[in-house]
């Protein structure tokens, strides 16, 4: 006799999101904890040239937990993820071929240009501006190796 659980996936999203948000509190209090932002950002690009619609979700839901816990305004991230993948990463990959010159690149985008991105919000929309400071060299740093890993 076969058992099997139908909701395995969805219950799985659930834990994962649970676990990121406790993880983000605890990146909040302890500086060194990287808040995992490239991260999200390469698994973005990565769910939508698979076209997984349940991991996109995922990570949608994973951007807001980090956009609530960080005192970003609401699916700036996204706007921003989604800005980058439809015009920025396809000129990116007809002039780069080397994998981890595009990683490199990613993480780049993903921490200084979505603070430039929150700059130009804050002129338009008049909105806060993340602070930057040196931890996020080294997040960009760790973040890295994670892609790498991956």
């Amino acid at each position: 006799m076969q058992r099997s659980f139908t909701y395995k996936k969805i219950l799985k999203g659930i834990i994962i999101a649970i676990v990121f948000g406790l993880y983000q509190s605890l990146s909040s209090i302890y500086l060194l904890l990287p808040p995992l932002f490239g991260v999200l950002f390469f698994y973005f690009i990565h769910s939508l040239q698979k076209e997984n619609l349940p991991a996109l979700v995922l990570i949608i839901v994973l951007l807001l937990i980090f956009e609530a816990e960080k005192d970003f305004l609401l699916f700036s991230s996204l706007v921003y993820f989604t800005f980058v993948y439809r015009f920025v990463i396809p000129r990116l990959r007809v002039m780069i071929s080397c994998r981890i010159c595009l990683k490199v690149l990613l993480m780049i985008l993903a921490y200084p240009g979505f603070i430039l991105y929150s700059i130009v919000l804050n002129h338009v929309l008049w909105v806060e501006v993340p602070t930057a400071d040196w931890h996020i060299f080294y997040y960009m740093f760790i973040e890295f190796f994670m892609v790498l890993s991956l």
